[in-house]
């Protein structure tokens, strides 16, 4: 029974290490995939006529990316028992609503390759009806806006409970506030910011990864940080 219990720990913080690397290393994958270039119903028209194979696979990867926020944040929480408690469940809440977030972002993408084949202008009108709804607006930017907070806790979260040092939650507040303040006409900054989120959790996802089923389970004893040439 014993074996049994501690295959199923060594095989949730794997699942849950791995998600930490994973889900901001597909954004920095799906960023540049996305042929999207605006909002505006005729930009969705041309990504769905002319890069319908980018545009699939940038919406599969932000879903994949969404749905492992759960086992990622589900790591952090594990760990943050004593120190970081509040921020964490803060985090998994927060992580919760933004793989909404993104998801809905993904669906709403994979919903719009319909339009390659139909008339441009009343695709790119429906396009611009359904952009100007206002309750899908009420709904989705309270849920994007959750990925944000989700990261910005997490990191937060960690450094409390002693997994990671200052300069991992400084690096994410650093790419919250720049991707607030920024225009988002500036797709090379908004890849450098993933490129840092995944350096941030990526190390944290390593640390899961290193731990011993005994650090894992509950018993505190440090971990050793990961070697530089890591």
């Amino acid at each position: 029974m014993s074996t049994i219990s501690s295959t199923a720990q060594r095989l949730r913080r794997y699942t849950m290490g791995a998600a930490l690397i994973l889900f901001p290393a597909l954004l920095v994958v799906q960023a540049p995939l996305d042929p999207g270039d605006g909002d505006t119903g005729e930009a969705a028209y041309a990504a769905a006529s002319q890069h319908a194979g980018s545009l699939s696979t940038s919406a599969v990867l932000l879903l994949i990316s969404a749905i492992l926020m759960a086992p990622a944040v589900a790591g952090i929480l594990h760990q943050a028992r004593d120190r970081g408690a509040v921020l964490a469940n803060v985090a998994a809440v927060a992580a919760v609503l933004g793989g909404f977030g993104h998801a809905a972002i993904a669906m709403y993408t994979l919903f719009t390759l319909p339009l390659a084949g139909g008339d441009p202008a009343q695709m790119a009108a429906y396009v611009e009806r359904l952009n100007a709804t206002s309750v899908i607006n009420a709904v989705a930017f309270p849920l994007i806006l959750c990925f944000a907070l989700a990261v910005l806790m997490m990191a937060w979260a960690a450094w409390r409970a002693g997994l990671i040092g200052w300069w991992g939650p400084a690096i994410v507040t650093t790419v919250v506030l720049a991707h607030l303040l920024l225009p988002e006409s500036l797709p090379a900054a908004a890849l450098a910011g993933m490129a840092a989120l995944t350096v941030v959790f990526g190390y944290l996802g390593l640390r899961i990864l290193r731990m011993t089923d005994t650090q894992w389970g509950g018993i505190r004893q440090p971990v050793p940080p990961i070697p530089a040439h890591a």
